[in-house]
């Protein structure tokens, strides 16, 4: 394990215990697959994040491990902006539910982290650790649906690029500082995406 500089998204699905409740099991676990999953894993790779893991409707990525750019934080940003944007046209029936869009809120965070393999013996994985995944965590779940909350770290980083209002200052469970809270609302009209995009 090693110490890095690294951009932690989450994102999960508002609402979902209402709507695992009133589905079928094998249901919702097409819901998830073809119209969560699959759509918001394939923009995470189109903007080079790796893809962590599935945590029940919860997923986690990471930007800067194991594969740093100069411009990681952007990356993540731009990531949730896309997630966002299709998640808000997607259209779903299946079952006992309609959506006329998928409710999903976003929280990212920005800094050092340790990273590498985790686990038992029998089991290990690839991933990342520290408060700066706790603090992710943490503003996914208190954003709204079509929120994108970001910490003043991750700020800093992209607000050249991006179009984002201060919202609140918070204390983590577990984080001594206090937090600055940005939503993100667009990206300004000048940016020059990188030429990885």
């Amino acid at each position: 394990p090693r110490k890095q500089r690294a951009t932690i998204l989450f994102t999960d699905i508002r609402g979902f215990s209402s709507i695992s409740e009133k589905t079928d099991p094998r249901k919702l676990a097409v819901f998830l697959n073809r119209y969560y999953f699959s759509p918001l894993g394939d923009i995470v790779f189109q903007y080079n994040g790796t893809l962590d893991k599935h945590i029940g409707d919860s997923i986690m990525v990471i930007y800067g491990a194991p594969v740093s750019y100069d411009d990681d934080a952007l990356r993540a940003v731009l990531t949730a902006l896309e997630m966002q944007k299709r998640m808000a046209q997607m259209s779903v029936s299946l079952g006992s539910f309609s959506l006329q869009s998928i409710p999903t809120g976003i929280g990212i965070s920005t800094g050092e982290v340790v990273v590498g393999m985790f686990g038992s013996a029998r089991k290990k994985e690839y991933t990342v650790i520290g408060s700066e995944v706790n603090i992710a965590a943490r503003l996914e779940k208190i954003a709204k649906n079509g929120q994108i909350l970001i910490t003043e770290d991750t700020y800093q980083e992209v607000h050249h690029e991006i179009i984002a209002e201060k919202v609140d200052i918070v204390n983590v469970r577990g984080i001594e500082k206090e937090i600055g809270i940005y939503n993100v609302l667009g990206v300004k009209p000048h940016t020059p995406l990188s030429s990885g995009f």
